[in-house]
């Protein structure tokens, strides 16, 4: 495309971002609608750089967004979307090519990024410039069902990310880890200071967004104890698992809680851009 002009995120407060991301992902495969405040959630706790992000406009008006987040010397393509009227142009790739390139001029190590799985045009995009999938990465569901009465503490996410740190899995998604959770607009709860949660209420029930077990004390039913005792504050309404839970991460355990894996599935991707 021609007659491009790139600015940052800089230039931009929350409520325009929104609204571009809003027209850049219609139609997308996975319906999605940005408020200002989800963007301003997403920037604390996924590191958002507004600097490195930028928006590809033509006569004033945009095209094309791209988010990138950083954490040391690692980047993440958080959301990339494109006009529909600018769609099958090479925008896309364009915007993908220059963040490489930004990257690299950063030194940064490698850069990540998701794809919905049957999202198969973007797929084919991001593997013709580099990048390799390294997992799959699943959601669950699971219905309105009873729980059981269990004395929960609320704790700050702070505390929720420190303790996942020390206690939780390693080699984690960019939204998994730690460093992700103490900037979450969410709740944490612990059981007995054995069981941690961190979750996000909705309209019809409650999105889980981590769940972590001292490892002195796995195997022993504080993970089962702790989403029933959640289940029960929270009505039995139906819980959610955003996807981008590892495949291989519990499965058993929540399929034997009565969660269903969701149908879209995301691959974890990788672009090596130093090797140390």
């Amino acid at each position: 495309m021609t007659g491009l002009s790139v600015r940052s995120l800089l230039g931009f407060n929350a409520n325009e971002i929104a609204f571009i991301l809003n027209s850049c992902f219609e139609g997308y495969v996975l319906p999605v609608q940005f408020t200002a405040q989800a963007v301003n959630s997403r920037f604390r706790a996924e590191h958002l750089d507004a600097a490195a992000s930028v928006v590809y406009s033509k006569n004033d008006l945009p095209q094309g967004i791209i988010l990138v987040a950083r954490r040391g010397r690692h980047s993440r393509v958080a959301a990339m979307g494109v006009v529909i009227e600018a769609r099958g142009q090479g925008l896309g790739r364009l915007m993908l090519i220059e963040a490489l390139g930004a990257a690299r001029n950063r030194g940064d190590i490698d850069m990540k990024l998701e794809v919905i799985e049957q999202n198969t045009r973007a797929l084919g995009l991001y593997q013709s410039l580099g990048f390799e999938i390294t997992r799959r990465l699943v959601g669950y569901q699971r219905s309105a069902m009873i729980g059981q009465l269990e004395d929960l503490t609320e704790i700050d996410a702070l505390e929720f990310s420190r303790v996942a740190a020390c206690e939780g899995e390693t080699d984690l998604p960019w939204q998994l880890m730690p460093e992700n959770f103490a900037g979450q607009s969410a709740q944490s709860f612990q059981l007995e200071d054995k069981a941690f949660a961190l979750v996000s209420v909705t309209g019809s029930g409650f999105f889980l967004f981590a769940i972590v077990v001292r490892g002195a004390f796995r195997r022993q039913g504080y993970g089962r104890r702790l989403l029933g005792g959640l289940t029960q504050k929270f009505e039995g309404t139906e819980c959610r698992i955003v996807q981008v839970v590892p495949e291989n991460l519990a499965p058993g355990f929540f399929s034997s809680l009565g969660f269903k894996v969701l149908d879209l599935t995301q691959f974890e991707m990788k672009h090596t851009l130093l090797t140390l």
